[in-house]
């Protein structure tokens, strides 16, 4: 008994030596392992603390940190992608609508230069002509660089007079009443 315990202790402080000399995380880097994201905030020599975006502090074993897949969002930059879909009516210029979006991905200080913002049309919806904006920000700026993209996204294609459609549905009723005789 004592010695499958104390197993699992040794598995965590070997785990630690190899975190303390690979270091492939530090004290900061964004980092996920399963479900939990978020940022590292000790590394010790039997667990390490990840503060998630919720705000807890979540203790994980070294053990799981060495055994389980990890991302490491900032291990070589601290970059990531944007992805950001954008539709508008159809009969809209497609080449007007990349420019707008483009435009305001450069416009935007928070916006990576290098590499250039993306704009593409990536084809045709349901109800819409389906665009997408890649670009690049600092991972600490994420959600709101994203959120701000969108918000001038919209303001310019509403102030160009661009519709932003949402689904519709044509429903054909018949009245096919037969007279029983």
């Amino acid at each position: 008994g004592i010695g499958f315990g104390l197993q699992n202790i040794f598995n965590n402080m070997v785990s630690g030596l190899i975190l303390a000399f690979e270091r492939p995380i530090k004290v900061g880097d964004t980092v996920q392992v399963g479900e939990l994201t978020g940022i590292v905030k000790s590394i010790g020599f039997r667990s390490s603390t990840i503060r998630s975006f919720d705000g807890a502090e979540v203790i994980v074993p070294n053990g799981n940190l060495i055994s389980n897949e990890m991302i490491n969002w900032t291990l070589s930059d601290s970059f990531r992608r944007m992805d950001i879909r954008v539709g508008v009516a159809y009969g809209t210029d497609p080449e007007v609508v990349l420019d707008l979006i483009r435009q305001v991905a450069e416009e935007n200080e928070n916006v990576s230069k290098e590499p250039p913002p993306k704009a593409y049309f990536i084809g045709f919806g349901d109800s819409s002509l389906d665009f997408r904006l890649l670009a690049w920000t600092d991972i600490g700026n994420r959600l709101s660089v994203e959120s701000d993209l969108t918000v001038a996204i919209n303001r310019k294609i509403v102030d160009a007079g661009i519709e932003i459609p949402f689904p519709q549905r044509d429903l054909h009723i018949r009245s096919d009443f037969r007279e029983n005789s």
